[in-house]
């Protein structure tokens, strides 16, 4: 049964609430697992939540191997999306706070907005151009504001993994939208993507990590893996897929907007980050610079509606 846009919509505002979270729990599962380790766990576990019930409820949609497009679309989507953004995201987390990463990732949809003039020779208006370096300047300003003060060696290996990050994010967006068949069932497609990445990582696992791994990876990194499987793994990547599909990489990532204020919030809560003038200061531009670049007056008026 088809769902309403209007309610798709809806649905979709849960995917940056829970991308948000996933900043907060990879801060906690990098502390005790390397960001290749994380990201096996992770999507194994991803694959075990979807697999099984695919099988039950949608085995007549199952994907056919022998097409050779769908095994490059799956190639693609595994390098980029999978093994790619999550293992710079993860080496991100390592070297910079939740929010400031959250920052960088938010640039995501100019990346991919770019990607839509290249590609689907998609134009943009000037207050595009505008807005992105608005909230570029956003970005840069928000990182090297720390505590009120400002410290231009703040910049380093996190931000620069940041923006790799959301480049390959952006590259996988515009693949999937150009490659994507629609008789490919997206569900199967994310469920391989998760299995596929688990399984090209496994060999770079060191034998050690097995034998230790219940007794050195604390409660708290187990849970920040269980979260970041379930909610914006299974659940959130794979409503992001679809949405490229039905509505096209931009409206997608217009979402990724949100994040960043709500991971603020979240890295206020659980790890007590404040939140100076600089930072809120920073924030107000990534924010303005992003809905001034990407969304229109049209877009807001139609967001309920199917276009």
């Amino acid at each position: 049964m088809r769902i309403s846009n209007k309610f798709f919509t809806i649905i979709f505002l849960l995917i940056p609430l829970t991308w948000a979270g996933s900043f907060i729990a990879g801060k906690y599962v990098v502390a005790d697992i390397s960001p290749v380790e994380s990201t096996v766990l992770r999507f194994f576990l991803s694959a075990l939540v979807m697999i099984p019930g695919l099988i039950f409820f949608r085995r007549r949609t199952h994907l056919n191997f022998s097409d050779k497009k769908l095994i490059w679309h799956l190639l693609v989507v595994v390098l980029t999306a999978g093994i790619g953004y999550h293992i710079f995201f993860f080496w991100a987390l390592e070297y910079s706070s939740p929010t400031n990463t959250a920052l960088i990732i938010a640039l995501n949809p100019f990346f991919t907005a770019f990607g839509e003039i290249i590609f689907f020779k998609k134009a943009r208006p000037l207050r595009f151009y505008g807005g992105f370096l608005l909230a570029f300047s956003g970005a840069v300003w928000v990182n090297i504001s720390r505590g009120g003060m400002i410290d231009f060696s703040a910049l380093g290996l996190g931000e620069l993994f940041c923006l790799i990050a959301a480049l390959l994010w952006s590259i996988y967006s515009i693949f999937a939208k150009m490659t994507k068949k629609d008789e490919w069932d997206s569900l199967w497609i994310n469920a391989y993507n998760y299995l596929f990445t688990a399984l090209v990582l496994l060999p770079f696992i060191s034998a050690g990590f097995y034998a230790g791994m219940f007794n050195s990876i604390s409660a708290s990194a187990w849970n920040g893996i269980f979260y970041m499987a379930v909610f914006p793994t299974a659940i959130g990547y794979t409503l992001y897929y679809i949405g490229v599909q039905r509505k096209g990489p931009a409206w997608a990532s217009t979402f990724i907007y949100l994040v960043p204020s709500f991971t603020a919030v979240l890295d206020h809560l659980y790890f007590s980050a404040q939140l100076t003038l600089p930072f809120i200061g920073g924030t107000v531009l990534v924010v303005t610079g992003l809905a001034a670049g990407n969304i229109s007056r049209n877009q807001l008026k139609n967001l309920w509606n199917s276009k």
